[in-house]
Order: C-alpha cells, then structure tokens, then sequence
C-alpha cells in the first residue's frame, strides 16, 4: 500500500501559521487553504528554513518478527533534513504543490489554528485502505514543532499500521545569495 507523505501535510500545517482563528470540520486540503488564506494567509518569516522528519514509534502488524525488527529499525533510526528557501510572496499563502499531493483523496475530519497551536485530523483513502493522521503543534514567526499520529488500516481492513513523527522547522536567516 502506498501511505500519502507526512511531509506535505506538515509543510500544509506550516503554511497555515496565519494570524486569526481559522476552525473547520470535513473540509478539504483546499478549503483549509481558502480559510487561511481568508484569516490573513501564513505569517511566519521568509527565509531560509530547515524543516526535520522524524519517525519517533512504528508498529506493523502482521510482519514475520525478523523482517518487523528491520523495518522499525530502518524506520527509526531515519530522520530526514532538509533547508529550503522561502520567498515573501511564498510565505503569504500555502503552495499549491502542498494541496496537489491529496489528490482529492483527503478531508480534514477538524483543523483548528488559534493562538501559536494547530490541531487537524486528516482523513485519506489510500491504495487498498484508510489512513488517519492526527495532528498538533506550536508554531511562532520563526519555528515549528507538529506532532503526527498516523494509523493506516491495511488491505482488508484487518491490520493497522501506526506511526508517530514529529516534524519541526526553524528559520535559519536569510535565504544565501542566489536561493531565493
């Protein structure tokens, strides 16, 4: 089965950093984005960013124990770094290769943006079965911290796949000569 990345999902969760409330029920990506955008579009800095991944627990059902113990391990001792640049006109509104990744195939269950916290329920058909992938975190002008409790219910329905990340993001400073 292949599960939707975490990492679009967060990188929608920084985007959202804007300034008013925002609270939803069974919206899409999309129509989280509008509300943002329409609350005052994202407020955090410009610049250069380093986001980090990291797979905090993995349970898989259903695995023979030796080849269980290599894909936790694989999994867990693998967190991903990554900087990228943020230009001012990107960081007024979520970007659209963010939304583009559901494909239509997610719905926010709830998404709440209040006062530096964010809190979403995300809901995915994925190939052959469901994901669900919760999600909190603090976010400043200059930082994120989002956690994600992600469970996908396998092919028939029997076994379920679960994963916690966290994934969090500081502004580095301004974008080096020719990034941005």
């Amino acid at each position: 089965m292949r599960i939707p990345a975490i990492a679009p999902f967060a990188a929608l969760a920084l985007a959202a950093c804007g300034g008013d409330d925002v609270s939803v029920t069974n919206a899409s990506p999309e129509e989280v984005a509008k509300k943002v955008d329409e609350a005052g579009g994202a407020r955090f800095n410009p610049g250069e960013w380093e986001t980090t991944v990291e797979t905090v627990s993995v349970d898989i059902p259903g695995l023979a124990p030796q080849m269980k113990e290599q894909m936790i391990q694989l999994m867990l001792n693998k967190k991903q770094v990554g900087r990228n640049c943020v230009a001012p006109e990107q960081a007024k509104s979520p970007p659209a290769e963010v939304l583009a990744n559901s494909q239509g195939r997610c719905t926010y269950e709830k998404f709440t943006m209040a006062g530096g916290k964010i809190d979403g329920t995300l809901l995915c058909d994925a190939e052959g079965g469901k994901m669900t992938m919760r999600m909190t975190g603090s976010f400043t002008r200059d930082s994120f911290e989002i956690e994600n409790d992600m469970e996908t219910t396998m092919p028939g329905g029997a076994q379920v796949m679960k994963i916690k990340a966290k994934t969090s993001g500081k502004r580095l400073g301004d974008c080096p000569a020719g990034k941005a």
